[in-house]
C-alpha cells in the first residue's frame, strides 16, 4: 500500500499549529527526555564496546540481526551488507547512531555537515569521523525523487565509508532506500516552523556554528591539543594611538592559561574601549573533516 506523505504530513503540521506554546514546551520535553534515556544506555554500552541497539559486543556480526554497529567495522562485516543494513534501520537513526559515536570521542568537530561547505543544490551531504573510520552520506534532488531502473527508482540516499583512508564502501556502490519514517520527517522539516534535527548529542558543525559568537568566546577553553579543538578563534588587535606593551599581550596569555578562557574575551575586558579596536574571528577547527564530495551520474 503506497503511503499518502503528503496527507500526513500536512494533518501533522497542523495539529503542531494547534498547539500552544504551554503544550509545544511540554511535547519538546518529553522528546528530549526520550532521547537523554537512549543516549545514557547508549554511552553505557559504547564504555564497553557494547552495542545497545542488539545488545551484543562491538565484535560480534549476526546476519540474523543485522546492526549499525556493524559500521564501527570491530568485526569483519562484508561491503554489501551495508543494504542490510540500511534496509532495517533508514538514514536518520543510522545516522544518529554514527553521529553519537563521533561526539563521543570529540563534540561536533567530527560532523562536518557545514551547508557552506556542501555541494551545491544537496538534499544532504555530510562526513563523519571516528578513530580511524570516516563514513559520508549523499543525496540529491534526483535521488530523493528515484531515478533510472528499478535499482534506483526510489527515494534513496548514497553512502561512503573509509576505514584508514581506504576505500571500503564507495558512493555509487548502492542505493539505499530512505525508510517511511526518514521520508515523512524530511517533508515534514519542510513545513515553516518545524525543524527536524539530531538534538545537542548528534548535534555536528553546522549546530555548533550556529552558536552565537560571543558565547563561544565567553564559554569556551582553549587547548593546546588542536585534535581536541572545536573552533578556531582568531582576535586581531588595533591600537593606533596607544601601541600595546608586549607584557600586557604576556599577561592575557597566562590569565588564558590559568583560567581557562579564551584569550578574545580577556582581550575584550581588559583592553576593549575608544582607542582599541578588537575583532574576533570563529571558525571551525582546522581538524574538521572535509565533506566527501560525490560525482552525480546524471539519470538517462
Amino acid at each position: 500500500m503506497a503511503v499518502d506523505f503528503n496527507s500526513a504530513v500536512d494533518r501533522a503540521a497542523a495539529s503542531f499549529a494547534k498547539m500552544s506554546d504551554q503544550e509545544i514546551d511540554s511535547w519538546n520535553d518529553m522528546n528530549d527526555a526520550e532521547h537523554l534515556a537512549q543516549h545514557e544506555k547508549f554511552i553505557e554500552g559504547y564504555q564497553v564496546e557494547h552495542c545497545y541497539l542488539c545488545s551484543k559486543d562491538f565484535k560480534t556480526i549476526s546476519k540474523e540481526e543485522p546492526c549499525v554497529h556493524w559500521l564501527l567495522r570491530r568485526g569483519k562485516f562484508k561491503n554489501k551488507d551495508i543494504v542490510l543494513i540500511a534496509k532495517k534501520f533508514g538514514y536518520h537513526n543510522i545516522c544518529s547512531y554514527l553521529r553519537w559515536c563521533a561526539n563521543a570521542e570529540r563534540m561536533a568537530a567530527n560532523i562536518n555537515d557545514l551547508k557552506d561547505e556542501a555541494p551545491d543544490g544537496k538534499v544532504l551531504s555530510s562526513t563523519i569521523k571516528w578513530k580511524n573510520i570516516e563514513w559520508s552520506f549523499d543525496c540529491s534532488p534526483n535521488d530523493l525523487a528515484g531515478h533510472g531502473g528499478s535499482h534506483s527508482n526510489f527515494p534513496h540516499y548514497h553512502f561512503q565509508m573509509r576505514i584508514d583512508s581506504r576505500q571500503f564502501i564507495n558512493f555509487n556502490d548502492y542505493h539505499l532506500p530512505f525508510s517511511d519514517n526518514d521520508l515523512f520527517t524530511m517533508k515534514l522539516s519542510e513545513k515553516p516552523g518545524i525543524n527536524y534535527g539530531y538534538g545537542a548529542r548528534g548535534l555536528g558543525m553546522q549546530d555548533a556554528m550556529s552558536i552565537d559568537p560571543n558565547e563561544i568566546i565567553e564559554h569556551t577553553s582553549p587547548t593546546d591539543s588542536e585534535g581536541e579543538a572545536v573552533f578556531n578563534i582568531q582576535t586581531m588587535i588595533a591600537s593606533p594611538n596607544k601601541p600595546m606593551k608586549g607584557e600586557d599581550i604576556y599577561a592575557a596569555f597566562e590569565e588564558s592559561k590559568r583560567t581557562g578562557r579564551t584569550m578574545a574575551s580577556i582581550f575584550r575586558e581588559k583592553f576593549e574601549g575608544d582607542d582599541v579596536y578588537i575583532e574576533t574571528i570563529v571558525s571551525p577547527s582546522e581538524t574538521v573533516p572535509k565533506i566527501t564530495p560525490r560525482t552525480e551520474h546524471k539519470p538517462r
